[in-house]
């Protein structure tokens, strides 16, 4: 390689007057010998070279593919209609979206109907919340009372007058309401044990009724009164139990004879209670009615039984059962 091709280059420029180019430090054109002058001060720019960098010789270029695989995904999202939130239980409450402006003749009726469904569901809350708090807001409320009041001096003075009232012989269930309010605006163990005291007295003149010699249907009437009166205001499970085994006494009681074979000695009994499986039963002498009240003896008009579930003094209840009539103490 020869020197001169070592040596650096001048800048070339155009000359004024001939266009042709010449060194930026000639004073004179060497092809038309017009004076020039000195150019004027360049401002100074520093390449990519001078800075120490490399010139890139190539152009990286994105792909075909992949240019098209972007403007497809950009059409797919231009196109694809917005796809709506479908109504729900939780979107009920201003969730649902009704998309965009020219479709909204179509989406009204969809807000008619979420507004519905919403105002059936605040409803049937509503109705669930006041169902819970008649059946079991007395009792909850008895027992946020007994964890405040239970284990600490309670200031509040309630004369209880359940005891007097039950040796003056008032109804029971106006009883049991005293030692019931007692109970809950102070719930001291002195008045807990006057409530049990009470039930329990409750629960024996209940039992006595249904159990009562001679029978009479009126003894049992009472009984189903008293129980349907208390399941009102004591929610206690031991009441509750007592009211649904006079409800299933009382309903033992409620049959008919409708047929009397004298021929053969049998007689067509009619059952009307409803946790016995049958509904009509043909017996005859000997036999058990429910598997529970024993054929003594058919008559013509009549059928004698023996309830064999309740004995007083060794002795079952005696009863006799009309043709076509009711049942009534056979004396």
């Amino acid at each position: 390689m020869s020197e001169d091709s070592q040596v650096p280059k001048d800048k070339m420029r155009l000359c004024p007057i001939c266009r042709m180019p010449i060194s930026v430090w000639a004073i004179r054109c060497r092809f038309c010998g017009e004076t020039v002058g000195r150019p004027k001060k360049e401002v100074e720019t520093f390449t990519i070279e001078d800075l120490g960098g490399e010139t890139p010789t190539e152009r990286t270029l994105v792909s075909s593919e992949v240019l098209e695989a972007i403007e497809e995904f950009r059409k797919e999202i231009i196109e694809t209609p917005h796809k709506e939130e479908e109504p729900s239980f939780w979107n009920l409450w201003g969730r649902h979206k009704t998309g965009q402006s020219e479709k909204a003749g179509k989406q009204s009726h969809k807000i008619i109907s979420i507004d519905v469904i919403r105002w059936i569901v605040i409803v049937g809350i509503v109705v669930f919340v006041s169902i819970l708090s008649y059946f079991f807001g007395p009792a909850v409320w008895s027992q946020v009372k007994g964890i405040f009041y239970g284990k600490t001096d309670n200031l509040v003075e309630y004369d209880n007058k359940a005891m007097a009232m039950l040796e003056r012989g008032e109804p029971i269930e106006n009883v049991l309401k005293e030692a019931l309010t007692a109970y809950e605006v102070v719930p001291t163990e002195e008045n807990k044990k006057i409530l049990d005291h009470v039930r329990t007295k409750l629960t024996e003149i209940v039992e006595t009724l249904l159990t009562k010699e001679p029978y009479n249907p009126l003894d049992a009437a009472e009984a189903s009164r008293i129980c349907s009166e208390v399941i009102k205001i004591d929610y206690d499970s031991k009441m509750q139990d007592l009211y649904r085994k006079t409800m299933i006494e009382i309903s033992a009681y409620k049959m008919t004879v409708t047929q009397i074979d004298m021929t053969n000695k049998k007689a067509v009994f009619r059952l009307n209670n409803p946790s016995y499986p049958l509904k009509e039963q043909v017996v005859s002498e000997g036999e058990l009615v429910q598997d529970r009240f024993l054929v003594k003896q058919i008559l013509p008009s009549r059928v004698r039984l023996e309830d064999t579930k309740i004995i007083n003094e060794g002795k079952p209840r005696r009863l006799s059962l009309l043709l076509l009539g009711n049942i009534i103490a056979d004396v």
